[in-house]
């Protein structure tokens, strides 16, 4: 958390992308989630978000705003599934 001029908390939360271009990973907070339709079950009864998540700064590998699926990202919450 990172208190901001105002006095009030403000909170970031870094997500780790890959870059397709050049096949690398990075982390960073500079994204937003976009095209939110919710929690959705897969055909296995797996609980995904079927959202979007768009970069707000370019990559650092290859400079574009790479958007991704949010269920091709690795959960920030979880562990390795067993």
């Amino acid at each position: 958390m990172m208190a901001s001029s105002g006095g009030a908390l403000e909170l970031s939360m870094e997500f780790v992308f890959f870059c397709p271009n050049r096949l690398s990973s990075f982390s960073t907070a500079e994204f937003i989630i976009t095209e939110n339709r919710g929690v959705a079950c897969d055909a296995a009864g797996r609980r995904y978000l079927d959202a979007r998540v768009t970069l707000t700064s370019p990559c650092p590998f290859c400079g574009e705003l790479h958007d991704y699926a949010a269920q091709e990202l690795a959960c920030p919450f979880g562990g390795s599934e067993t």
